[in-house]
């Protein structure tokens, strides 16, 4: 029997306004400076999940995303929300019978989830399904975070993570040139009144301290001009463009 999926994600993501609220400020910082700025391209959301995402571009103007998921609750749930969203047993199978389709195929802490010896050809298949010129956006857990190990235990099928110098590397073998790594913040500093202590300037304070920790960690390890580079946040975000016909 296949694993309900939709159990462990629904830990993290209760269907609540206010999480709601929260993913779509998530989703507009990770994603609006990135996407292409045609919002008529075809879009696909691998590993959609309940569509949030594509929810959120539509919100921002997009008019052609879609998504494809292998967990038919998952989809199921899209579904009823009326999005345009596929059930597929292989991802890989889709995207072959679609080469050069999008503009941009995002994979949102999907890759983490596939075989190590898998994920090679799981993104040459995303390349060839992107038109010339297209961008992959994807983002992953960071082994390089604090909380790295839990990040990549909680999930029983996260089968590893990454840093900026793997992931890359990863993205530059497979197809993709232009690749810019970066980190994503879950929870932005807040605007105002930072010193206050409530409960989410104390959680920023802790983090600030935790990172400088963090910090001294990798430069005690890796020197000064390496270790004061090695991006510290939970997740990574990178950016990767199809060559140009």
């Amino acid at each position: 029997m296949p694993l309900d999926y939709s159990a462990h994600y629904a830990l993290f993501h209760p269907d609540s306004p206010g999480h709601r609220r929260g993913l779509t400020l998530l989703h507009h910082r990770l994603l609006a400076s990135r996407l292409p700025a045609d919002r008529s391209l075809p879009i696909l959301d691998v590993g959609c999940g309940r569509g949030y995402v594509i929810e959120d571009l539509q919100a921002l103007g997009y008019t052609r995303v879609s998504g494809i998921d292998i967990d038919a609750g998952q989809v199921g749930y899209a579904r009823r929300s009326g999005l345009d969203v596929a059930h597929v047993a292989r991802s890989e199978d889709f995207l072959a019978a679609r080469p050069g389709a999008y503009g941009a195929i995002l994979l949102l802490d999907v890759l983490e989830h596939v075989r190590t010896a898998d994920q090679p050809e799981f993104l040459r298949a995303i390349s060839r399904s992107l038109a010339p010129g297209g961008r992959l956006i994807c983002s992953v857990p960071n082994a390089a975070s604090s909380i790295g190990g839990f990040w990549f235990h909680n999930d029983y099928t996260h089968q590893t993570s990454f840093t900026d110098d793997s992931l890359t590397f990863l993205l530059s073998q497979t197809g993709f040139v232009e690749v810019r790594c970066g980190g994503i913040e879950f929870f932005p500093r807040p605007r105002f009144l930072f010193w206050l202590p409530t409960r989410r300037t104390v959680a920023w304070w802790c983090r600030v301290g935790t990172r400088l920790r963090r910090r001294a960690e990798f430069i005690a390890e890796l020197g000064w001009e390496r270790g004061g580079k090695v991006t510290l946040t939970p997740n990574l975000v990178a950016t990767a463009d199809k060559p140009p016909a």
